[in-house]
């Protein structure tokens, strides 16, 4: 048993918390000043107009970005190598925007489909309050959406904020 509990420790211990940097984004899309940066710095880089800005304490964390057409959209893919959301392991930030500046944006925290359950357990209810709170939010009427979800199998929780 020693050995098995030995084996789980590294794991655990290299698991780098995103909880600071995602902080809010679970609660009606509250971005802390570091996502917000990164994800600004990522419409520039998808666009070829900037590069991607790494919040400071998270460059490990992050592998290069990828970014490919999809439809009328960017598709923007910010892969995540051992990170977690309160404690669920997070596979990549996903971004759509459109080649030009507009008032569409969202985005969405990937988790592993094997953390399903676990991201489930994490999300479903937060997502469910961070919506009502969204929709109150919502003066504009442009049915602003927020909250977990399961797409083709693949676990996220996701911010729709476009205008």
């Amino acid at each position: 048993m020693a050995a098995l509990v030995g084996l789980a420790l590294p794991a655990a211990a290299g698991a780098r918390p995103l909880d600071d940097l995602l902080k809010g984004f679970d609660d009606a899309c509250d971005y802390s000043d570091a996502l917000a940066g990164l994800l600004q710095s990522s419409y520039a880089f998808a666009r070829k107009e900037g590069a991607i800005a790494i919040p400071a304490g998270y460059e490990a964390v992050f592998g290069p970005p990828s970014v490919r057409p999809q439809d009328e959209y960017l598709h923007i893919v910010l892969p995540v190598t051992g990170g977690t959301w309160r404690g669920v392991p997070v596979k990549e930030i996903e971004v759509y925007i459109t080649a030009l500046a507009s008032g569409f944006s969202y985005h969405a925290v990937i988790f592993p489909a094997d953390a399903l359950e676990a991201a489930e357990a994490a999300f479903r209810e937060r997502g469910l309050a961070a919506q009502e709170k969204l929709a109150k939010q919502d003066e504009t009427g442009f049915s602003w959406d927020t909250g977990f979800a399961v797409t083709d199998g693949v676990p996220r929780y996701q911010c729709d904020l476009s205008t």
